[in-house]
């Protein structure tokens, strides 16, 4: 799967450098992705709890994880509200965590391992940041209630995208070096190194919300789907993927109503930049409850 969803980033390269997109049709392409894979993918995590509470024979029952699900989004929002800054940097760590445990290719249950892959996770999403700060400083400026602001971003962006690729760089080199450490072979760390170039390379060359669009929407989320189709025992067929979907629809309206009133709230009183900037916050306010559920699940 991870080949194929390579090749398609390959072919977005291609399309982007043939066909220079306006910014506007590129956040279309954004919101499409984001509604069809990026919001439905988290939409499973109930059931992905209750399939790890089945397996350590506890219970759960859906007001209480939705109880303890929306309490969790609310605490993170008031943080986005009061304190912008220190809500920004516990977006990036956990992010960071999340993007590192689907990309990591063999995950182990030690502290040791999840130091690993948040490393590189951070330097993932530091690199879509600062490869594309130019059009992030605004986004980002706005997010932190102006209190940093977008001349900063910028200065700070251009260290950051030397730090993240010699960051990633050096990960590569230690994972060459300590693989039997980290209990890889050689095929599996070429085959990493191998992504990561490819991954980073698609991220560089396209614009700035295609590249998210196509990490976030296509391939961080397509990999979670599989990984809980998996976890919940579902054929890889046409039926099993079907079954899939159909548990994700009421939680994906769900989520697709409260993301959509927020924008719309946002429209009418704000620009287009607002908007996104609402948008992404609104992302990160749903990452903290997902990432809780996600990193119990099974990834082998």
């Amino acid at each position: 799967m991870k080949k194929t969803l390579l090749l398609i980033g390959v072919l977005f390269v291609f399309f982007s450098q043939l066909v220079k997109l306006e910014e506007s049709i590129q956040l279309y392409f954004f919101g499409v992705i984001l509604l069809l894979t990026g919001v439905p993918h988290g939409s499973l995590d109930y059931f992905v709890e209750a399939e790890t509470s089945k397996k350590s024979l506890q219970k759960i029952s859906l007001p209480s994880f939705l109880f303890k699900y929306l309490l969790n989004m609310a605490i993170y929002a008031i943080v986005w509200i009061f304190f912008p800054i220190l809500a920004l940097i516990l977006f990036i760590i956990f992010t960071a965590f999340h993007f590192g445990e689907i990309d990591w290719p063999i995950r182990k249950n030690t502290k040791f391992d999840s130091l690993l892959y948040t490393f590189y996770g951070l330097q993932i999403i530091l690199f879509i940041i600062t490869s594309h700060i130019k059009e992030a400083a605004p986004i980002l400026q706005l997010a932190t209630n102006n209190l940093v602001k977008n001349d900063t971003w910028i200065l700070w962006g251009a260290s950051g995208f030397y730090y993240s690729s010699i960051g990633l760089a050096c990960s590569m080199a230690l994972l060459t070096v300590f693989k039997k450490q980290v209990g890889w072979d050689f095929p599996t760390v070429f085959q990493f190194i191998s992504q990561t170039i490819i991954l980073t390379a698609v991220i560089n060359f396209l614009p700035l919300y295609l590249s998210f669009g196509f990490y976030f929407g296509i391939w961080h989320s397509l990999l979670s789907f599989n990984l809980i189709r998996k976890q919940m025992n579902l054929s890889q067929d046409f039926s099993g993927w079907t079954e899939l979907i159909k548990k994700a629809i009421p939680f994906t309206l769900l989520a697709w109503t409260g993301l959509s009133a927020m924008i719309l709230l946002s429209i009418t009183t704000h620009t287009q930049l607002f908007v996104i900037t609402n948008l992404f916050i609104g992302i990160s306010v749903l990452t903290l409850p997902h990432l809780q559920v996600f990193t119990k699940i099974s990834l082998q």
